[in-house]
């Protein structure tokens, strides 16, 4: 029987939540997953007193349900970047995006976190033979800009890694890698404590008030729960998918709630696993509606993640769509049991960058669109070095914008439309893909 909580929570311990909440602090943190956690770490090390506060149990979030792939990138392309922002904000991007993969590799082997890290690779699957020459385009263009662990693989190559028919080449990345996502943030968590930081679960903020200017000019905030209140000099928002707009307006208009549906199979052995993943590297495809998948840490089950759709809908719905795109890829796990099906938000901003800012005061680090493994404790480490030094520029994601549309609140009323499009391009792409495989059996 399938169970409909993530997999990564399997054996795992809970945190035991400390009771009494301090009145005062230097800086407040809501949000306890890796964006928070990382950030109470740098200030805590600084001699800042830090208090963490989530609205659930601690690893209840995105932190704790994503598919634990490591890796550096985002989704903009570098010409995209460079029209928008210039060249040297899109080069800086390509290699913060970079230096966000070193530092958290770095954090886990420095710290021995026990999280199964594994620097196994990943490799982008082209869904089309265009998505090949897009990112081979994309890929001279960065190594112009930094030199990185990264190729181009054709489709011979491919068939090393993968046994499926399902694609047309792809692009590798050597540093890349997989964590135990749960295992991640209960390690990353300690580390915090043992720095000094106090954190509370089951606590939801419920009003941020802006209170006075103190001696020294510094802004003063009174932040209120359900029971309690606690003074501090600085605010961090790191709620990512999970802002509410009932605590910031602002920032709940700048971040979509994306959700994210991920299956693993029952174990299948690790004979099996290998046969239809030799490479053992993690996947991601470039469809629009895209998989990424990969073996789990004990190497006897695959896990496969996607947007069955941009809205909200329960696990339970999702699943046959899992199921089905899982059976696509390798169609001899058609009849293969599902374990565990699970569904949690990613935060998407809508320039499709991370960011890094402050507003009234108040410090945000947000927007990851679905690449916060490595991006999330990088931010939470600058936006703890922004606070140490408000005056100091610490990340070009302080220079992406946080935009927000129109008619938009907080509440993504247009996702179900955005899936209905999406699967238009899909439609089309599939069209496109016959297209090309006939071409290709013609010539």
């Amino acid at each position: 029987m399938t169970k409909f909580t993530p997999y990564w929570w399997e054996g795992q311990p809970r945190f035991e939540n400390n009771t009494e909440l301090p009145q005062s602090a230097d800086v407040v943190i809501v949000g306890a997953g890796y964006t928070g956690l990382s950030a109470a770490l740098t200030l805590a090390n600084n001699g800042k007193k830090v208090i963490v506060l989530d609205a659930e149990d601690i690893g209840f979030g995105a932190s704790t349900r994503n598919g634990g792939m490591l890796g550096s990138g985002h989704k903009v392309s570098n010409d995209h970047a460079q029209q928008k922002y210039g060249s040297e904000v899109a080069s800086n991007l390509h290699k913060e995006a970079n230096a966000s993969l070193a530092y958290t590799t770095n954090l886990i082997k420095e710290n021995q976190i026990d999280c199964d890290l594994q620097i196994c690779g990943r490799l982008r699957t082209s869904w089309l033979p265009q998505n090949q020459t897009d990112m081979s385009n994309n890929l001279n263009k960065l190594k112009d800009i930094e030199d990185f662990n990264s190729q181009m693989i054709n489709l011979d190559l491919l068939k090393k890694s993968i046994k499926t028919d399902l694609y047309f080449g792809g692009q590798y990345y050597e540093d890349h890698g997989a964590v135990q996502p749960r295992k991640f943030h209960y390690g990353l968590l300690k580390l915090a404590i043992n720095a000094g930081a106090m954190v509370y679960g089951s606590r939801p903020v419920t009003k941020i008030i802006k209170k006075s200017k103190s001696k020294s000019n510094e802004l003063l905030f009174t932040v209120n729960t359900d029971d309690t209140s606690i003074e501090c000099r600085d605010v961090l928002m790191a709620t990512n998918g999970y802002t509410r707009s009932n605590l910031s307006k602002y920032l709940s208009r700048r971040v979509l709630p994306v959700p994210s549906f991920i299956i693993t199979t029952v174990d299948i052995g690790e004979d099996r696993v290998k046969s239809l993943l030799p490479g053992g590297h993690c996947m991601v495809e470039t469809r629009k509606r895209y998989c990424y998948y990969r073996a789990t840490p004990c190497g006897k089950r695959i896990m496969l993640g996607t947007r069955a759709a941009m809205h909200a809908m329960s696990a339970e719905d999702a699943l046959p769509t899992l199921k089905k795109m899982l059976s696509e890829i390798f169609p001899s796990l058609k009849d293969v049991d599902i374990s565990h099906c699970w569904t949690g938000f990613t935060g998407f901003s809508f320039s499709q960058l991370p960011n890094l800012s402050s507003k009234n005061g108040i410090y945000s680090a947000l927007g990851y669109c679905g690449n916060g493994v490595a991006m999330a404790p990088y931010l939470g480490h600058k936006a703890a070095l922004k606070i140490l030094n408000p005056d100091q520029s610490v990340s070009v994601f302080e220079q992406t914008p946080l935009e927000t549309r129109p008619y938009y609140f907080g509440k993504p009323w247009f996702l179900p439309i955005a899936s209905a499009y999406f699967r238009g391009f899909d439609l089309y792409d599939n069209f496109r893909r016959v297209k090309s495989i006939k071409k290709a059996n013609f010539d």
